[in-house]
């Protein structure tokens, strides 16, 4: 029997094999026979999937979802446990930055996200990554008191610069192509804590599984932390457990070491 009764799990480049939107077939039977086992089995990712549902997922069941890196939190019946929007001064803020240092960024909100414009950095992602870049907002327009996540479309040679001017933020790195930006009070293992609180848990009760920065707080903090192969060297630092490559079956590989299945 597992001394464990939860798992939280990244989307991309964990439960997904990298760079594509194909998630194995024994991924999908291990999640299905473990909450067949009575384990709580959630995701965990910086996605807004209520903003803009994710359509590889629709097979899949979950108890739980810890979204946009912690800001948003609910249960399969639509239940809020957790909504943190930033500071509007501090969008503002970021904006002023985005604008002088020439760089476009996404902005989620709880049921919608946008773009501040289109360059080659915007390009760049959704290229790589095959997906469809959402609609263009003016500055003008924006909801500030509902803004959940930006994603600033900026290569790693801007990290140093932005964190230098903008030091009430976190970014969150797993990609070449952009940065997630959360308020420094977020991450998700706040979200985690909120969901594991709902359902009597605690941390040591929980393995959270990733590849990308955004992942290592979970990672640190629950009872287990898992890297996949291919995972960034911060997250396997962080991580007990390094798991084989997503394509090489690495969730049912973690699944049954633990016992969560057999």
């Amino acid at each position: 029997m597992s001394q464990f009764k939860a798992v939280f799990c990244d989307i991309d480049h964990t439960l997904t094999i990298p760079n594509t939107r194909i998630i194995p077939e024994s991924t999908k039977r291990a999640l299905a026979q473990a909450r067949e086992n009575g384990f709580l089995v959630f995701v965990a990712t910086g996605r807004n999937l209520t903003g803009k549902p994710v359509e590889f997922l629709d097979t899949l069941s979950f108890d739980g979802y810890v979204t946009v890196n912690g800001q948003l939190c609910y249960l399969p019946d639509g239940t809020v446990l957790r909504k943190v929007a930033f500071d509007p001064q501090d969008v503002h803020t970021f904006l002023d930055v985005s604008e002088r240092y020439c760089f476009h960024a996404n902005y989620h909100e709880q049921f919608e996200s946008y773009l501040s414009g289109v360059d080659e950095g915007v390009d760049a992602f959704y290229a790589f990554f095959k997906g469809t870049p959402p609609k263009i907002r003016s500055r003008e327009a924006f909801n500030f008191s509902e803004i959940l996540s930006m994603i600033a479309f900026v290569g790693e040679e801007m990290d140093t610069l932005l964190q230098k001017k903008l030091p009430h933020f976190q970014f969150l790195r797993w990609n070449p192509f952009s940065c997630d930006i959360a308020p420094r009070s977020g991450g998700k293992d706040v979200g985690i804590q909120v969901m594991l609180d709902h359902f009597g848990l605690e941390m040591k009760d929980c393995i959270a599984i990733g590849d990308g920065g955004n992942d290592v707080s979970m990672i640190r903090s629950a009872g287990l932390g898992v890297a996949v192969g291919g995972a960034l060297d911060e997250v396997k630092q962080a991580a007990d457990y390094i798991a084989p490559a997503v394509e090489d079956d690495a969730i049912a590989h973690v699944f049954r070491k633990f016992g969560l299945i057999s």
